[in-house]
C-alpha cells in the first residue's frame, strides 16, 4: 500500500515495508510555487480595459454608457493554477506506480481543498485503487511523525 501525504507545495510518498509493515518514505515532491505569493506568480501587471462603452455619456461625464474597469483581473487565481499543476504531477507519479504494479491500494492524506483536487485529477484506473482519504494537513510534519500517524491510522482501521 502507498500513502500520499501532500499539500499544495509538497508531497511525500510512503509505502508499507514488510515484514513489520511500518511505513517508510520513498519519494518526495517539491513545488515551491505552491508556497509563493500570488503576486510573485504573475509576470506582469494586470492589463487595462477600455473605460468607455458605446451608448451615451458615462459616469463623471466620460463618453460611453458604462465606466468600465481600469484593471483586468486574471480569470484564474495563479495559486489555483499552481495547485492544479502540482496535482497533475502527483497524479502522474501515482499512475506510473500503478503501471509498474508497485502498489495494490493507496491512501490520500491532504487538506480538504487539495484532497478534492488530487482526487479529481487522478485517472479512473488509479481512483479504483484508492482505499481511503484523510482530510488532514500532515505534509509539514517530519517524515518520522507522519509514518507514525499513518501506522496508527492503519492499526485503528481508518486506512
Amino acid at each position: 500500500m502507498w500513502c500520499l501525504v501532500c499539500d499544495e507545495s509538497r508531497g511525500l510518498l510512503f509505502r508499507e515495508a514488510p515484514p513489520s509493515r511500518a511505513f517508510e518514505l520513498f519519494a518526495t515532491f517539491d513545488h515551491p510555487e505552491g508556497r509563493a505569493r500570488a503576486i510573485d506568480l504573475v509576470s506582469d501587471a494586470p492589463g487595462r480595459k477600455p473605460v468607455g462603452g458605446s451608448h451615451g455619456d458615462g459616469l463623471g461625464g466620460r463618453p460611453g454608457g458604462f465606466p468600465g474597469r481600469p484593471g483586468v483581473e486574471p480569470d484564474t487565481d495563479p495559486k489555483d493554477v499552481e495547485a492544479q499543476k502540482f496535482a497533475r504531477e502527483l497524479a502522474a507519479a501515482l499512475h506510473k506506480g500503478l503501471d509498474d504494479h508497485a502498489y495494490e491500494a493507496w491512501v490520500l492524506v491532504a487538506p480538504p481543498r487539495f484532497l478534492g483536487l488530487v482526487k479529481a485529477t487522478v485517472g479512473e484506473q488509479v481512483k479504483k485503487h484508492l482505499r481511503a482519504t484523510i482530510d488532514k494537513d500532515l505534509a509539514p510534519l517530519e517524515p518520522r511523525e507522519i509514518a507514525r500517524r499513518l501506522t496508527a491510522a492503519r492499526d485503528a482501521a481508518e486506512i
